[in-house]
């Protein structure tokens, strides 16, 4: 389900897969179970879903042929572990025979017992999108509080949200202050949710402040670099995904980060290992793409870890500039060895006020 012009979820893909269904089952004459795991605007399964299925079937939903909605719980990266050990069984049913059906089959695919959460077909459609709009709504608290602590000398933005995840109220899922999330549903959620809800009249201002927060984080981020980098100095961006293990470059943080520094005026080199041949059909040729993490550390006056691959935390001292250049990593993710490569760079952790406050930085901006 693509995303319109107006932030709607565009149901065309669905429905044609609906229609060919449809005419299937014109052949058979028993019960049959359509299970619909898009993401869809609420209404949609019940409404326009439904309809097509019952014309292009011949039958009553709910009667001779049964609809359910059950959209997967699962990230790019983790498909496979994320549907065998899903929190729930989200299950919206036209009637129960169908939800029946539908739970018995998710069951047998996992190996322990998961709970089903049975409802009608709009209630799925609201819990799958509200499911989204909560995390992101978490993960943009986190870097509120972030950039906060940045402000405050002696603050940590670590510290803080590790004692707020004690709280079983919050919980310590997605509580880290980082970067903006990405990806192909987190963004795209948020504004479906707010465009739902100014069609109904209702408000839905937490969401379009999620969103502008969200996307404040480059330009936060890329603040942090020129504290760092002077005027066309070089800067590496390393990950170019939107998160570890995928390839997936849509709504990257790294691949806008670099995209913002090159409008800044930096040299900008970028590494990541699987998801450069993504980036460079956003990129093109205005960035230098290095083969490795450590040919970005040899170049780049500073260096910022945009994705939390675990190949990053391989760089070694040597890998960087010799002395007495030092140089800088923005290390959004916590990723590298801070004791190996302190003799010869100085991490920089968002999130932490000691940053506005090193003199050190003063110094390298003035210079």
């Amino acid at each position: 389900t693509p995303t319109g012009p107006d932030g709607r979820f565009v149901n065309d893909h669905v429905l044609a897969a609906i229609r060919a269904i449809g005419e299937g089952l014109k052949r058979k004459q028993s019960y049959h179970c359509v299970v619909v795991t898009s993401t869809v605007m609420p209404g949609s399964t019940g409404g326009i879903i439904a309809e097509t299925l019952a014309r292009c079937s011949g039958r009553v939903v709910g009667r001779d042929v049964g609809l359910c909605y059950s959209p997967e719980f699962i990230a790019l990266g983790s498909v496979v572990r994320d549907m065998l050990n899903p929190d729930m069984h989200l299950i919206g049913e036209s009637d129960p025979r169908a939800g029946a059906m539908l739970e018995a089959l998710l069951a047998s695919c996992v190996d322990k017992k998961v709970p089903a959460r049975r409802m009608n077909l709009i209630n799925a459609e609201i819990t799958k999108i509200a499911v989204n709009t909560f995390v992101t709504t978490k993960i943009t608290y986190a870097n509120m509080l972030g950039e906060l602590c940045e402000k405050l000398p002696g603050a940590d933005a670590d510290v803080v949200t590790g004692a707020l995840g004690m709280d079983t109220r919050i919980g310590a899922k997605y509580l880290k202050a980082a970067t903006g999330y990405g990806g192909p549903c987190f963004p795209r959620d948020n504004v479906a949710f707010a465009t739902l809800a100014r069609g109904l009249g209702a408000r839905a201002d937490l969401a379009e402040a999620t969103d502008r927060m969200n996307h404040h984080q480059i330009d936060r981020l890329t603040a942090t670099v020129a504290r760092h980098a002077r005027a066309g100095a070089t800067v590496a961006v390393l990950g170019l995904s939107y998160k570890p293990d995928t390839e997936v470059v849509e709504a990257s943080q790294g691949v806008m980060l670099a995209r913002a520094l090159v409008q800044a005026g930096y040299k900008v080199m970028v590494h990541d290992p699987k998801a450069m041949p993504g980036a460079r059909r956003h990129l093109a040729d205005a960035v230098h793409y290095a083969a490795t993490p450590a040919q970005c550390a040899a170049a780049a006056e500073v260096l910022v870890v945009a994705t939390g691959w675990p190949q990053f935390a391989g760089l070694r001292a040597e890998d960087f500039k010799p002395a007495p250049a030092r140089s800088v990593a923005i290390d959004c993710w916590r990723a590298l060895d801070a004791d190996r490569l302190a003799p010869v760079c100085d991490i920089v952790v968002p999130g932490r006020g000691d940053d506005h406050i090193d003199p050190a930085a003063t110094k390298r901006v003035a210079a």
